[in-house]
């Protein structure tokens, strides 16, 4: 009987689980890291990982971490559009500088076209002869003679014939021309990126709902345990049937040695007892023999 204990003891102490949520403490003793409860033989462990508490506690955790994974791409999400922030407003800034010097160029423009119009203002002053003051020739015959309302007319319709025509649209400059691609390049917002940004900072309504449990009735942890139950197969119930019976079976094996442990220390007490007594009898005979003589 010692051996067939010593060899079963032997064998639960070789048999060693290696599930992901299996775990050993420093005694050597068999633990669930999802319950966090202690399984008593190796053989157990299958039965314990089809029992209803082990199930809703499995998907309990696996809740717990599709909330942290919808967590944590709201904060990648945020991040990333603070970013993109940051890159509109450094554009908009290049765009602020890139129209101060456009700004500038034109009013440079605008005081060579006063600088024109005064230099020409002043080469039409009437009393001058071509250009010359009038006491400029000391005999005014050999002077030429002055222009008259005709030639004057005649000048005026040739520079308009050659003058080109301002009211249609002017020609435009290098710095124009440059600016132009600077907008249409730089400036021009990216599609892809304002509807990606878009769709990132959307935002999702839902009118709040009144969860009303009733009393007596399964809680929502116990509803998703029965659904498991009910897709289980006939094949997993007849598997899971079996490794309770064979567990029911090491667990009666086990409570008879140790009954029988007990039955074998209090047959050897009364052993122990009855020959004391044995003994105390003997001594006694022989001491009222002794007295006897």
């Amino acid at each position: 009987m010692a051996d067939a204990r010593a060899l079963l003891k032997a064998k639960r102490q070789e048999v060693r689980i290696t599930h992901p949520l299996a775990t050993y403490n420093s005694a050597g003793q068999l633990r669930c890291t999802v319950c966090g409860t202690a399984v008593k033989h190796a053989s157990a462990w299958e039965g314990h990982l089809g029992s209803k508490a082990h199930r809703t506690n499995v998907l309990r955790l696996k809740e717990e971490e599709r909330k942290r994974e919808e967590e944590r791409a709201r904060e990648e999400a945020r991040l990333r559009a603070e970013q993109a922030r940051g890159k509109r407003k450094a554009d908009d800034e290049t765009a602020g500088a890139g129209g101060k010097k456009a700004k500038l160029v034109d009013a440079a423009s605008d005081d060579e076209g006063e600088d024109d119009e005064s230099g020409s203002a002043y080469a039409g002053i009437p009393g001058q002869s071509g250009g010359f003051p009038a006491d400029f020739f000391s005999d005014p015959s050999r002077a030429p003679p002055p222009k008259s309302l005709s030639d004057d007319e005649d000048e005026d319709a040739d520079a308009a014939q050659q003058k080109p025509d301002v009211t249609g649209e002017q020609k435009k400059g290098p710095v124009d021309e440059e600016w132009e691609e600077f907008q249409k390049f730089v400036l021009a917002p990216d599609k892809k990126e304002v509807s990606h940004e878009a769709f990132q900072q959307a935002t999702i309504v839902a009118e709040p709902v009144l969860n009303v449990v009733d009393a007596g009735m399964p809680t929502q942890g116990e509803d998703e345990a029965q659904v498991v139950e009910e897709e289980e197969d006939e094949e997993t119930k007849w598997k899971r049937k079996e490794q309770e019976e064979r567990e029911l079976i090491m667990d009666r094996l086990m409570e008879e040695e140790q009954a029988q442990e007990e039955a074998d220390m209090r047959a050897q007490s009364l052993k122990d007892r009855l020959a004391a007594l044995k003994k105390k009898r003997e001594a006694a005979r022989a001491a009222k023999a002794h007295t006897k003589t």
